[in-house]
């Protein structure tokens, strides 16, 4: 059995990840590949605590948090039953919302930067993906989405300037990684249409090379 290609969506929180997440899933499905949608923080106990940081905003070291995001990636990456490695074994193209760049250009906001992305790159265990997909979005766009739709704020959507942060951090982040993975940036403020094309023509050529 061959094994599946292992893809990731980043993005600022409102910039469209989880229905572009399931237009492609849908356009992979016709193609005849099995999918398998998972997300980070995941829901294991280390995921559910930093989903309780996020959602109530709660004061913690920014080190501390991206240990806790590293532990909650590799068990998402090793569990022997639901895990990332377990489903590319078994043929599943893999799709995750966030993965260690988030950590890198979130967590890099208030810590060393270099540090997180040396944690997580220098473990045996991190699985590299097969492409990146960023939807670039403008922060005030996406601040003005959450606003709409949420009734909860979580702890990076505070303000416009914070998300500008993790933005200009996710793009040096991809200027640093941008010889060793294959990253594709890709302009989300269009019509939804033009941005599902673009992102399915990124991913199948993935297929086409084997």
């Amino acid at each position: 059995m061959k094994r599946g290609k292992f893809i990731v969506f980043e993005g600022l929180d409102g910039s469209g990840k989880s229905s572009h997440i399931k237009s492609l899933k849908d356009k992979l499905c016709d193609i005849g590949e099995k999918v398998y949608i998972t997300a980070e923080p995941t829901d294991y106990e280390t995921g559910k605590y930093i989903r309780r940081i996020l959602t109530d905003s709660l004061e913690k070291d920014m080190y501390l948090q991206a240990a806790l995001f590293l532990a909650d990636r590799l068990e998402h990456i090793t569990n022997p039953e639901f895990g990332i490695e377990k489903y590319l074994n078994d043929g599943y193209t893999v799709i995750c919302d966030r993965y260690y760049y988030s950590s890198f250009a979130y967590q890099g906001t208030a810590s060393d930067i270099d540090w997180v992305m040396k944690i997580n790159l220098g473990c045996e265990k991190i699985i590299k993906p097969d492409i990146c997909i960023f939807l670039d979005v403008e922060p005030s766009i996406c601040k003005s989405r959450i606003d709409e739709e949420r009734d909860v704020v979580e702890l990076y959507e505070k303000s416009v300037k914070l998300m500008k942060d993790v933005r200009n951090n996710f793009f040096k982040v991809f200027d640093n990684l941008k010889e060793a993975e294959n990253i594709k940036i890709i302009n989300a403020n269009r019509e939804s249409e033009i941005v599902e094309k673009e992102v399915f023509d990124a991913v199948s050529k993935l297929f086409k090379e084997e």
